[in-house]
């Protein structure tokens, strides 16, 4: 009886933690770069004084590298990613608001207490560009994961079939 054969099948077979698909790890990890994303909005909003709506793309994106990594073309995980990639870009705008109030010397007390005129504020903030922006954002969170599934099927057939195409 030899060992070695069947472990040198098995070890092909194993699938690395890191490839593992799981549906939490995609969506756990995909709201972590959603949330680190809205602080660096905050914070270059707080920096430059400006609200640059182009920072909801590199929020998609995180989004959708994390997602296409975890779990690629899995439909409801990317739906929940593009879902998750907008809530970060209103957490973002959020963020920009209650920045630079705190620049205008406003006490975060007085923020949280008077929570209601921020959120009276926030659609102004917003505004018709940013809710376009945030579509946008959604795009990459969608087309990562699905070209990195594609891209999957295609090495599989190309494994499959020995590498030759034909016409």
């Amino acid at each position: 009886m030899s060992y070695g054969a069947n472990w040198l099948s098995a070890s092909r077979l194993s699938v690395s933690p890191a490839r593992r698909s799981s549906t939490l790890a995609a969506l756990s990890l995909a709201a972590g770069a959603a949330i680190v994303g809205a602080a660096a909005w905050g914070l270059v909003a707080f920096i430059v004084h400006r609200q640059l709506s182009l920072l909801s793309l590199l929020i998609g994106a995180a989004v959708g590298v994390t997602v296409a990594r975890y779990r690629p073309g899995h439909l409801p995980t990317i739906v929940a990613g593009a879902l998750i990639a907008v809530a970060g870009c209103a957490l973002g705008t959020l963020l920009a608001i209650v920045f630079s109030l705190l620049d205008a010397n406003v006490s975060a007390g007085a923020i949280v207490a008077h929570a209601d005129l921020v959120a009276r504020a926030y659609p102004g903030a917003v505004g018709w560009l940013g809710l376009l922006f945030w579509l946008l954002a959604a795009y990459p969170a969608v087309s990562v994961p699905l070209r990195a599934a594609r891209r999957s099927a295609d090495a599989g057939e190309a494994l499959l079939t020995g590498g030759d195409k034909q016409a």
